[in-house]
């Protein structure tokens, strides 16, 4: 049974890509913050897809301390991992740091995942098909790299900018990693404009605002998670690395900025860096 970590399993298209891996025959593990949720959700799973094999963990992704906390659970209680889906996606209007004194944004999608991904490594790497499967955006063609912006308000803070450069970072780590990792087949993924609370969350009023009424016009969670399960799982893919995939499974041409091997390294070292106190 092949085993698969999803962070942000507890709602939204973690909740389906969740379900649909289950379904597959996948051991599931709901990895987010709220613990009870977890727990409610993974009971939840475990009736709609008729497999017992799901399970809640707490992770939050904010706290270096929670995320290698987590790291070493999973390793002794479940022992092995197969597939990995950096899921969980924030954003915000508001300037916030993370425990670790991040930004939120890129602190929470980016150097958040970076730290989960490489303590997880270990375990990847012994799968007969490990795959590493992340969640940007199409937000990520008009991302720019600011390393100042990264610990600190430079200006008046602009979330969607802030967001934008936390999905071209998923994109510059996802390739990087599967330049210094062939063995792992990573890819990442634009799930399409979903119908989620993701704007909704610590957002100015005529943003929240827009979100809603926009929802109508939006595809569901359901649908969303597709693209994720299809990395996850689909025989065709093993083996196959450094991929952008649309919302309806087609590979399509990353921003040129997420091909710029420079960027990939020059951040990859600043992430390490970052998260190296971590790591043993």
């Amino acid at each position: 049974m092949k085993t698969t970590i999803i962070t942000g399993g507890s709602s939204g298209i973690g909740k389906y890509t969740a379900l649909g891996l289950a379904q597959k025959g996948f051991r599931v593990i709901i990895a987010s913050r709220n613990e009870k949720k977890n727990q409610d959700v993974a009971e939840a799973l475990r009736k709609d897809s008729g497999t017992k094999h799901i399970y809640g963990m707490e992770l939050n992704l904010a706290s270096f301390r929670s995320i290698r906390a987590f790291a070493k659970s999973f390793a002794q209680r479940f022992g092995k991992l197969d597939v990995l889906v950096n899921n969980a996606g924030l954003y915000t209007s508001d300037f916030q740091l993370t425990e670790d004194g991040f930004e939120m944004q890129i602190g929470v999608n980016h150097f958040g995942h970076f730290l989960l991904t490489e303590l997880l490594r270990n375990l990847l790497e012994q799968s007969n098909d490990p795959r590493l499967v992340v969640v940007s955006s199409i937000s990520h063609l008009k991302g720019k790299i600011d390393f100042d912006s990264f610990r600190q308000k430079k200006g008046k803070y602009k979330g969607l900018q802030a967001y934008e450069q936390s999905k071209l970072a998923n994109a510059l780590f996802t390739l990087e990693h599967a330049r210094r990792y062939p063995q792992i087949a990573a890819n990442f993924l634009h799930p399409g404009t979903v119908r989620t609370p993701i704007a909704n969350k610590h957002s100015k009023w005529w943003i929240s605002l827009g979100w809603t009424l926009l929802k109508p016009f939006m595809i569901s969670p359901e649908k969303g998670a597709q693209t994720s399960i299809f990395l996850a799982s689909d025989p065709s893919l093993k083996g196959q690395s450094g991929g952008y995939y649309d919302d309806k499974q087609r590979k399509r041409n990353p921003a040129p900025l997420a091909k710029d091997k420079t960027l990939a390294k020059t951040l990859w070292a600043y992430s390490l860096k970052a998260v190296k106190p971590y790591l043993t």
